[in-house]
């Protein structure tokens, strides 16, 4: 398969929260806040990249956003009617490995939040939540792009909808918070596409 492939590096517009799921098991006794303040390192998204610990973007968090922001954009595909660019960011891009943001987990801080005690917005009884929090951030990493009809300008257009009204992370602007916006700050663009016949 002749995949095109775009390099990405992403720079942060808003800090990037993470709410990864985990199973830490309670202490003999310990309430729910102190448990909380003992497992929030928990929730961040580690993996070891060159023999060190670093924090990581979920690459399915990257592939949402940008099927969000096709979904956002409303934008119709030339010659095909109403068919927006959904279905195609959906099944036609694919990213390979989380990318790294080079951040040590062992430095980042969290935030104290007032959330609602089942996670539902608006249920009623809110307690305080604790989500690791990354000021500033960046990354580089490769989209491969596996439909041909997605062009560079395209997956720009896409990609800059994503970071200004859809974000990544908890608490991002797709779920009305303001963190994980970002800009891009470099998009080389390798078109392996082949000729029409």
């Amino acid at each position: 398969m002749n995949a095109s492939i775009a390099t990405l590096t992403l720079e942060s517009l808003s800090p990037m929260s993470q709410s990864r799921q985990h199973e830490e098991p309670k202490l003999e006794g310990e309430n729910h806040d102190a448990y909380d303040i003992r497992t929030w390192p928990h929730k961040m998204h580690v993996e070891t990249r060159n023999n060190r610990s670093t924090v990581v973007i979920p690459s399915m968090a990257i592939h949402q956003a940008l099927v969000a922001a096709a979904k956002y954009s409303k934008r119709q595909i030339p010659n095909q009617g109403k068919a927006t660019w959904t279905a195609k960011f959906s099944a036609g891009i694919m990213i390979l490995e989380n990318p790294a943001l080079h951040v040590d987990p062992e430095i980042v801080q969290c935030v104290a939040i007032s959330a609602n005690a089942d996670g539902v917005r608006g249920s009623g009884k809110r307690v305080t939540r604790r989500f690791p929090t990354i000021p500033a951030w960046r990354s580089t990493f490769d989209v491969h792009i596996l439909d041909p009809i997605i062009t560079e300008d395209v997956f720009r257009e896409m990609v800059e909808i994503a970071g200004l009204f859809v974000g990544i992370g908890q608490f991002r602007p797709q779920n009305l918070g303001s963190n994980g916006r970002f800009r891009i700050t470099s998009l080389v663009w390798r078109d392996n596409r082949k000729l029409a016949a």
